[in-house]
């Protein structure tokens, strides 16, 4: 097992002197030693900075702290290493506001072999590229040399050839002297791959709302494939974050990503970034919000008894959800079967009953029960009778 160590936070520090903007959550890990591995964006006004750790997130205890001059620590791993601080420190030593406390969060993984990469061969080309021909002419002798790639005209070569369509090309190549003597025609095939791979990302079990932003719940996944039809893929960078965490996730075409139950209500990104093996590089990024949270449910009723028709009305239900939104609400009469509420409710048979309501958000999430009771009465019978 290998230990390693990573930060969940992006770092705003701010001051009326110093400014930190950002500060990246990196993860390090190696084959030798372990260690923690703290970075964050160089200030140019700061001197230097000032980290501070602790196993409280009120830092009543400081466990460790360092003063640097550059945006970055390693430190041997400790286990009660849990949440840290930065604060930037001036030329005439004033220091900033200690920035936002990030958590290090400490995960054990499978030590894995790397993965063998074998070498491309000479011939895949990427856009900056320039293509030799060996000749065997002597120029003195007023050697002509064309060439012709795939279908095209004869051109006359010069210094170089570049190509454009991407994929499989054929160059064909000859020279020829000023008697018009011409060599045998030589080809040469290289395969040209100027664009980043293919990424392609579904979400599952999602709602999109009427401005287009996309909601995901318990039983949300996402797929990601990658591919690239020339030089291959190296590995996939995937990322979760938050304004204020950060997760990185291995990629495995063969699984689906899940959403961490922490990232509930919050806003999202989904990063992807793949590299092919020419350097070629595409980035996805999709916002979303992660929604977990119940809608609440509200009854202020009004129940009125009509005297004429002995009815029963019950309205004024309402549910709010600040995430995905209200889809329905439901109620049942004495534990029958769920249905849709309809404002209002109406009974008209004498006696008890017990109301039961729920409401569902567009993720799927479920209101706490409440209950109504109400009752009619059976109908007093006048005395119409005429007095003779």
């Amino acid at each position: 097992m290998h230990k390693f160590f990573r930060i969940k936070s992006k770092l705003a520090l701010a001051s009326w002197l110093i400014f930190l903007c950002q500060f990246m959550s990196i993860f390090a890990q190696d084959n030798l030693n372990k260690f923690i591995h703290i970075e964050w964006e160089k200030n140019s006004l700061a001197l230097e900075y000032h980290l501070q750790i602790s196993d409280s997130i009120k830092f009543l205890d400081i466990l460790y702290q360092k003063k640097t001059k550059d945006a970055l620590v390693r430190l041997e791993p400790n286990a009660k290493y849990k949440y840290g601080r930065i604060a930037a420190i001036d030329q005439y030593g004033v220091r900033g506001e200690y920035s936002e406390i990030f958590e290090i969060e400490q995960r054990i993984v499978e030590k894995k072999a790397p993965t063998p990469i074998i070498p491309l061969p000479s011939n895949y080309l990427s856009e900056n590229h320039t293509i030799s021909l060996a000749l065997n002419d002597d120029r003195s002798k007023g050697w002509i040399t064309y060439y012709k790639i795939n279908n095209g005209k004869w051109l006359t070569y010069n210094d170089g050839i570049r190509l454009s369509q991407e994929g499989l090309n054929l160059i064909q190549y000859y020279s020829e002297d000023r008697l018009g003597n011409r060599e045998k025609i030589k080809t040469m095939e290289y395969i040209f791959d100027m664009q980043g791979p293919f990424i392609e990302v579904s979400f599952s079990n999602t709602y999109e709302d009427k401005d287009k932003f996309l909601f995901t719940g318990k039983k949300s996944t996402i797929t990601l494939g990658v591919s690239d039809l020339y030089s291959g893929i190296l590995p996939v960078k995937t990322y979760l974050r938050t304004a204020n965490e950060f997760l990185e996730i291995e990629w495995d075409p063969k699984k689906s990503i899940t959403i961490p139950e922490n990232f509930s209500g919050k806003i999202l990104e989904l990063k992807v970034i793949a590299t092919d093996r020419l350097g070629n590089v595409s980035v996805y990024s999709k916002f979303f919000k992660h929604d977990l949270t119940s809608p609440s449910l509200s009854i202020e009723s009004t129940v009125r008894l009509d005297g004429e028709a002995r009815q029963i009305s019950i309205s004024r239900i309402s549910a709010y959800d600040s995430y995905s939104g209200v889809e329905n609400i439901f109620y049942s009469l004495n534990n029958s079967q769920l249905q849709s509420y309809q404002e209002p409710i109406v009974i008209s048979e004498p006696g008890e009953y017990e109301i039961k309501f729920l409401a569902v958000d567009h993720m799927g999430n479920k209101s706490a029960y409440q209950y109504e009771r109400v009752f009619i009465p059976v109908p007093t019978i006048k005395n119409n009778s005429l007095k003779k």
